[in-house]
């Protein structure tokens, strides 16, 4: 009796276990999903383009495909175009590629801060919005220039930091305005600009497009009133 009890609690203990792990599972490590290749392996901030080419190591995950962007910033974000997004389509079956037509430091704004920065891809679906992860290659700024690779204190890949805050220029009086964003930022000239107006027409914000997402729900609706309308007059045939 005692062997049963005892196999009985290590039974209800196992059962637990699993429903605890099915219930709630462990938080997903976000990752990249490759790299990004770029045409040079430095540069200047203030040359025009930034670089000739960049290119996704390979196409979107399937079904976020729709839109894609390639876009610079701080590890985390904010991140802001560099080239013209992309809205033919099929990016989750043909890999990502970009002519940027314009400078690092126009991209962002101002002058880059020293330091680590990030060129992404992100790839994007009409109704589910943006992938949770991006193509990454980190860039390092020392002074006007910038190189391929991450400083000796780098961001992890595979778990990016939250965005950084944007760094007031001045203050009201025209004074310098205490800066609230992290001491990587904190000696740069400007701050982080707001999209370039020429992309902001289709400048993704992270979210799935409400019209779009408006759109799919009622075309489902109508589907399904539809369906039902068919088959209630086909009910109404056969009772006849």
């Amino acid at each position: 009796m005692t062997r049963a009890r005892a196999s009985l609690a290590v039974l209800s203990a196992l059962a637990v276990a699993a429903l605890t792990a099915v219930a709630f599972p462990a938080p997903a490590q976000a990752a990249p999903l490759g790299s990004v290749r770029l045409s040079a392996s430095k540069g200047t901030v203030d040359q025009t383009p930034i670089f000739a080419t960049a290119s996704a190591a390979k196409p979107c995950p399937s079904g976020f495909g729709q839109d894609a962007a390639v876009r610079i910033g701080p590890p985390g974000g904010p991140y802001q175009n560099v080239a013209t997004p992309l809205r033919d389509g099929g990016y989750d079956k043909k890999a990502v590629s970009v002519k940027p037509n314009r400078s690092f430091a126009r991209a962002i704004g101002g002058a880059p801060a020293a330091g680590e920065w990030w060129v992404v891809v992100e790839c994007w679906s009409l109704t589910q919005g943006r992938h949770p992860d991006l193509f990454i290659t980190p860039l390092t700024v020392t002074g006007k220039e910038w190189k391929l690779g991450q400083p000796a204190s780098g961001a992890s890949l595979d778990s990016p930091p939250p965005p950084r805050p944007t760094v007031p220029l001045t203050g009201p009086s025209g004074s310098a305005a205490p800066s609230t964003a992290s001491p990587a930022l904190a000696d740069a000239t400007t701050p982080p600009a707001v999209p370039d107006p020429e992309l902001a027409a289709n400048n993704r914000s992270g979210a799935a497009s409400p019209l779009a997402s408006a759109l799919w729900v009622g075309g489902v609706v109508l589907v399904v009133a539809v369906v039902g309308a068919v088959a209630l007059l086909t009910r109404r045939r056969r009772s006849n």
